[in-house]
């Protein structure tokens, strides 16, 4: 592969990151909103297991995102 191309690979990699970071927030934040509403009904519950998990997956795809933009500037902006 090109490192034109595996530019164009990572920039796309990090672009889909970002995107799925973005969407699993506004799950989060929907459960967030739901369990408020449910807060005494048995529902709410499983609802802060789900939004809890909805958190954990969008930090670890930050942590992601952040290891890729760490390799994508040492292998293509590399400090002189």
């Amino acid at each position: 592969m090109s490192a034109s191309n595996e530019r164009k690979a990572m920039r796309v990699e990090m672009e889909a990151l970002a995107d799925g970071i973005i969407s699993i927030e506004a799950w989060a934040n929907e459960l967030a909103e739901a369990a408020t509403e449910l807060s005494d009904q048995p529902g709410a519950k499983a609802l802060l297991t789900m939004l809890r998990q909805k958190r954990v997956q969008a930090l670890e795809r930050r942590g992601q995102l952040a290891a890729l933009r760490e390799e994508y500037t040492a292998r293509f902006h590399p400090k002189q």
